[in-house]
């Protein structure tokens, strides 16, 4: 008995161990999950993401937590709350975003948990958000806030979207608002839901926290937001339910002018339309423009409104365009913006780019036609032009050449390309022949008139734009003639004797007469001098 006594007391012992061990373990369990339920909370403070959702996205939308901004009462890190007059909640949100967006732009908005004892009012807040110099996009609205609100504190949820020159993003952040000027909860017959936390826990903040659950968006425009259904759509495109919600996409579905070019200084008709793709989504508040930066180029209209397009709905963008005259042969790029909400009021941006071809009708001649009136048979001579492009078109592979009767040119000229308002000379060497010859230079008729006038022709042509060929014709006329013959009469010359010895004699009788002047002198002076003495 004693050692049953003593077993029993043992057990006993073990039982209130066992006892105090189960409740020390409970206790630790329940501290353990208060401490993960509040933990998401403080470290995704201030807009942070997950470190999963960080190795996915290269950049990140975050919250200047450190810094107190215009509109605010206090930096995020040291509480801050948006501030409530009357009616009005005055929200203020700086944004941090390191890369540059599109634009320098960013858009933000607010998606409403849809419940009956919200003291918001459901509008549009959406915004787009311009960088200020130190590089914050500061996100300002007043929320009007519902008279009868009931005291507590209630979720209000922001989505951004921002386009950098490598991904779009899309990220979604929670401010939990302390409303403590409305009716207290005893008082409303219905409490409002806190916010609950990853494990049903409400989470324990000052109402001023904010949690990053975003994440980069792979794919999509800015501005295309994924849809909200009512009272649990989040900016990610995933229901409350678990239903992922799809955004309506709208295209171009009828072009008439693909493919069709258009004749400057013209005006046709373009039937056109776009279709929304969606088979089970509704478009609502649907405004189209038309976008294009060419001044040649004119619309009727630029801008539809459509109240509703229902789903797999087209509508008929289809009107008159104009061409300028001058207007240079390229392809127009003309954009189709879209601006519309899904039916819970949800924005989307969305764009279509068709290509117009403007053609130019080309403009050139042949001008400067130049050929002798009259060519002697076996005779070459030039035939001389020029080719001018006063259009402002391009003309392509032009060439040139000569047919007529008896005549026989060297080659087809080819000037390849002629620019607009530009000219290029040319010339070739025609062969005469006679008017009894054909094309090969063989005599066909032994009998016929050999010469006399004769009619050529200059073929002119080139391609344009679209490889079309256009041929320009001018006659020439000109005279073949009978080659002359001209006898040439050689006199000829009577040979020169060379009698040298006749020069010989001559300068010897001058030497003689030289001498006997001289003798003749000399006397004549000795007998003056001897007369003297």
């Amino acid at each position: 008995m004693k050692w049953k006594g003593y077993f029993g007391t043992q057990r006993q012992k073990l039982r209130n161990h066992k006892g105090r061990a189960c409740s020390f373990i409970l206790s630790c369990s329940a501290l353990v999950c208060f401490l993960f339920a509040a933990a998401p909370a403080h470290a995704m403070a201030g807009g942070g993401i997950s470190a999963e959702t960080q190795k996915k996205s290269g950049a990140m939308v975050t919250i200047d937590a450190n810094k107190k901004y215009e509109g605010m009462n206090a930096p995020f890190s040291k509480g801050y709350e948006p501030s409530i007059k009357k009616n009005k909640m005055s929200l203020t949100i700086p944004f941090r975003l390191e890369q540059e967006t599109k634009d320098n732009r960013i858009i933000v908005g607010i998606s409403f948990e849809r419940e009956g004892s919200s003291p918001f009012y459901y509008k549009n807040y959406q915004k787009k958000v311009k960088r200020s110099e130190d590089g914050i996009y500061l996100y300002q609205c007043q929320v009007q806030l519902k008279e009868h609100r009931v005291n507590g504190q209630y979720p209000l949820r922001l989505f951004v979207q921002a386009q950098t020159q490598e991904e779009n993003i899309q990220q979604e952040f929670t401010v939990y608002v302390e409303i403590t000027d409305g009716i207290p909860d005893s008082q409303a017959g219905d409490q409002p839901e806190g916010p609950t936390g990853a494990d049903g826990n409400s989470p324990e903040n000052d109402g001023s926290e904010i949690l990053g659950n975003g994440d980069a968006a792979g794919e999509g425009a800015l501005g295309d937001s994924p849809g909200f259904s009512d009272g649990s759509s989040l900016p990610g495109g995933t229901q409350g339910n678990g239903e992922i919600s799809h955004q309506p996409r709208v295209m171009i579905s009828a072009n008439s002018l693909q493919g069709v070019p258009l004749q400057a200084g013209s005006q046709t008709a373009w039937s056109v339309s776009a279709k929304n793709c969606s088979s089970k989504r509704a478009m609502e508040n649907l405004k189209i423009t038309i976008i294009s930066e060419h001044k040649d180029i004119s619309f009727e209209k630029t801008s539809w409104y459509f109240d509703r397009a229902g789903a797999g709905a087209s509508m008929d963008l289809s009107q008159n365009v104009s061409v300028g005259k001058k207007a240079a042969a390229e392809a127009v790029p003309v954009q189709f913006q879209f601006e519309y909400e899904d039916k819970q009021g949800t924005s989307y941006t969305s764009t279509e780019t068709v290509s117009l071809t403007i053609i130019q009708t080309p403009q050139a001649e042949l001008t400067g036609l130049s050929f002798p009136e009259s060519i002697y048979e076996s005779d070459t001579d030039l035939l001389t032009f020029q080719i001018q492009n006063s259009g402002l078109a391009v003309i392509y592979n032009v060439r040139v050449r000569l047919e007529g009767k008896g005549l026989f040119p060297e080659k087809e000229l080819f000037l390849g390309t002629v620019e607009p308002g530009s000219a290029a000379d040319g010339e070739i060497s025609v062969f005469a022949g006679n008017l009894c010859m054909d094309n090969e230079g063989n005599a066909i008729e032994e009998n016929g008139e050999k010469y006399g006038d004769t009619v050529c022709t200059v073929i002119f042509s080139y391609e344009n734009e679209q490889g079309e060929v256009a041929e320009q014709k001018q006659e020439l006329k000109t005279s073949i003639k009978k080659p002359q013959i001209v006898e040439l009469k050689v006199e000829k010359e009577v040979p020169k004797t060379n009698q040298w010895w006749i020069t010989i004699l001559a300068g010897a009788f001058l030497v003689l007469i030289l001498i006997i002047v001289w003798l003749y002198l000399r006397m004549k002076h000795y007998q003056r001098i001897s007369k003297l003495k």
